[in-house]
């Protein structure tokens, strides 16, 4: 993630992947030089590389090009609330575009229109800013494996499937299929949640389970018992588990090649037709897993 000082990079970071609400990130301090994070989703470690964006860091940056080797997806983050400062940021992403070219690499390029949001900021100037951004920027990168978005922190759901499909975006295989679960989840007539083992949301469609892509901390903590007795205890790469109450209320942990687990919420008997759209869910979620293993094997 790179972009000049105070765009927002680490306040993504942190609202994405470490838990915080937007108010939390107010406190924030600059990034000094860089920092590097990992993160663990769908059995990989993913290495965050967060620079921080004062002049002085960049001209760092830029005498040193073997920092950038081995970048899979480049984010360049342009403040939206700052036009002034437009060109200086072209200024700045062109200078690592030629350090890209001298590593003799081309990253997947994903540019985040940021603050895309009124806090503090007039909506009639935001759209003027968007559109200038779009004409200084958009033909900077067309060489490249290229998108942007609009992107906000205070739009947490949006931003966690941005950075989802960012994370799975060179596996189109695997992009089908969570396309695919969305769709079947808005069918379904339970409450389903998709994730990875460490608790990274995939996909789900019940209110209030996360923050940024991490499942609260109850469903992870359920998530983890299970899978330590998955392989400690079953010793196989798949589990289920399975509880009940006086209610009827039933949940179902679904653990599929120690990496996804499916968790469904039952209140009482559920139709034939959801029932049947479960079973099609699960069979495609254990598909998933096999491809997930296939693709890091690969």
């Amino acid at each position: 993630m790179v972009g000049l000082g105070g765009c927002g990079k680490t306040s993504l970071y942190s609202v994405a992947f470490a838990e915080k609400s937007p108010e939390d990130t107010k406190r924030l301090s600059p990034t000094i030089l860089y920092e590097t994070r990992r993160h663990p989703f769908l059995g990989l470690q993913v290495g965050i590389f967060d620079f921080g964006g004062q002049v002085q860091y960049r001209n760092e940056y830029v005498q040193k090009p073997e920092i950038f080797r081995g970048t899979d997806i480049l984010i360049p983050i342009v403040d939206l609330h700052d036009p002034n400062k437009f060109e200086e940021a072209k200024e700045y992403f062109q200078d690592l575009l030629e350090i890209y070219r001298q590593n003799n690499e081309r990253p997947k390029v994903c540019l985040f229109l940021h603050k895309y949001d009124t806090q503090n900021y007039q909506k009639e100037l935001l759209d003027t800013n968007v559109n200038k951004a779009k004409e200084i920027f958009l033909d900077l990168f067309k060489d490249y494996t290229f998108e942007y978005m609009l992107t906000s922190i205070y739009e947490q759901d949006k931003l966690s499937k941005v950075f989802r499909d960012l994370l799975i975006s060179s596996y189109s295989e695997l992009k089908a299929h969570v396309e695919k679960a969305e769709k079947q989840l808005d069918e379904i007539k339970a409450k389903i949640i998709i994730s990875d083992i460490s608790g990274n949301v995939i996909s789900h469609n019940v209110q209030g389970v996360s923050s940024g892509l991490t499942l609260r901390g109850d469903l992870r903590d359920y998530i983890n018992a299970c899978n330590v007795i998955r392989e400690n205890m079953f010793m196989s790469d798949s589990a289920l588990f399975r509880g009940k109450n006086d209610d009827g209320k039933e949940i179902e942990l679904h653990i599929f090649k120690y990496i996804i687990s499916v968790i469904i919420m039952k209140s009482g008997e559920i139709d034939i037709a959801s029932q049947d759209k479960i079973n099609m869910l699960l069979k495609d979620m254990k598909l998933f897993a096999d491809l997930i293993i296939s693709a890091h094997s690969d």
